[in-house]
């Protein structure tokens, strides 16, 4: 086994007498349940290393993982990839160029965009990219892979695209973190990705935000460390980092059988399943249903009031993410599924809400929604998960617009308090 981060924290356990350092449960688990696991929650422990500095027990907990994920270097990040998407756009900004993203980005992508004043530019695809790139010095090339539906995109085109205009290209495959561990698995972005953002905590037995940005190329490892620095907390989270340490050790040892596990039960369940149809993926780990003409936020709701709940409700289909630790469960969800009653789908998801972009001129204010119509939009909002906006910021909000967010209020991001920011 090599699980030395881990391992090192239990042995610093043992020898501790007394907290009086953050966090202030000081690690006692007889609190609450809540608390069992409190004696792993250390940040900025004397003699466990430093994350924002590491060189000792961590260091060598990413070197592992760099190696484990076929990447030069890693770096653990205790705050979700949202931190590493930041760390690649400021990379961005040092370059003097254009973020261009080709294909749908998470909200993450937009909002570092604006926290560190750099340009983007949104494509559907590499001809459009091409285009921009005549025009716009490109200094990041961004692309997701794979996608929240388990859609893998082949990247050799993309890497030969950032190359040609002398661009990093920076892979959001937050959802690949299990890839290396199974045969059966697509590969992940380590072939072409410069800079790869991946979320653990996802996929793996790993706690929320266990996330790490991977990285080929010496002087570009060097410059994220600085980055990740100045960007990531203070106070990361061993008990965070403790666990991406313990799963890559587990999986490394156990995955492809746990893995072989999972497509059984899978292959199975879609034996079972009466109530829709399982869409081919190219990850089978994400299991998608399409029940047709159904609303399956509805039956997503149904589930959850029977103690099952799924990933997400995207208009028609229903994402589970299926792991060595649930999937014993999928006969219990195809019962429940082949039992619930189905409601017919009003309006679906993808609309297309066919609005103008417009430059941003004027001052920023919160409004109704209601008051919203024909104003300009200021901000990204869309539905998480997936993550992905629906209305872009620069976007002249129309009643399709206006719609579709009172329908979705419940689920969106990009609102403070029910209302929209836009320009007055």
């Amino acid at each position: 086994m090599s699980r030395e981060l881990y391992d090192k924290i239990k042995e610093y356990n043992d020898t501790v007498k007394a907290r009086f350092c953050m966090p202030s449960h000081n690690g006692q688990a007889s609190l609450d349940d809540l608390y069992s696991s409190a004696q792993f929650d250390w940040t900025e422990a004397q003699g466990l290393d430093n994350l924002l500095q590491s060189e000792d027990v961590i260091a060598r907990c990413e070197k592992k993982l760099a190696i484990n994920y076929g990447y030069q270097d890693a770096l653990m990040l205790t705050s979700g990839s949202t931190c590493g998407m930041q760390i690649a756009m400021a990379l961005a900004k040092s370059r003097q160029g254009v973020a261009l993203a080709i294909g749908d980005m998470h909200k993450s992508f937009y909002s570092s965009s604006r926290i560190f004043d750099v340009k983007i530019c949104c494509c559907k695809d590499l001809t459009e990219a091409v285009k921009v790139s005549s025009q716009e010095k490109i200094s990041g090339v961004f692309v997701t892979s794979p996608n929240y539906f388990g859609k893998v995109f082949s990247l050799k085109e993309f890497k030969e695209f950032a190359v040609s205009v002398g661009a990093l290209l920076v892979v959001d495959e937050a959802h690949s973190a299990h890839f290396p561990y199974s045969s059966l698995l697509p590969d992940n972005a380590s072939r072409y990705a410069d800079i790869a953002l991946v979320s653990m905590h996802k996929t793996l037995p790993v706690y929320g935000g266990g996330a790490i940005l991977l990285t080929n190329g010496k002087e570009l490892y060097q410059e994220c460390r600085l980055l990740r620095a100045d960007i990531h907390s203070t106070s990361p989270n061993y008990l965070v980092m403790a666990s991406m340490d313990f799963a890559d050790d587990y999986m490394q040892s156990h995955g492809e059988e746990e893995y072989a596990k999972v497509k059984s039960k899978i292959d199975k369940f879609k034996r079972e399943l009466i109530a829709g149809e399982v869409v081919d993926t190219d990850d089978f780990t994400r299991l998608v249903v399409k029940i047709e003409g159904v609303d399956c936020n509805k039956v997503s709701d149904k589930l959850a009031t029977q103690g099952i709940f799924a990933e997400m409700a995207y208009g028609d289909l229903l994402v589970f993410i299926v792991t060595p630790f649930n999937c014993g469960k999928l006969a219990l969800l195809a019962d429940a599924l082949n039992n619930i009653q189905l409601e017919k789908l009003e309006e679906d998801i993808d609309v297309d809400l066919d609005m103008q972009n417009v430059a941003l001129r004027g001052e920023v204010t919160l409004v109704e929604v209601e008051e919203a119509l024909g104003k300009v939009c200021a901000v990204e909002v869309g539905v998480y998960p997936p993550g992905v906006p629906i209305v872009k910021k620069g976007d002249v909000i129309n009643q399709k617009a206006v719609d579709f967010i009172k329908k979705y209020s419940s689920r969106l991001f990009g609102l403070a308090s029910g209302r929209i920011a836009v320009i007055k």
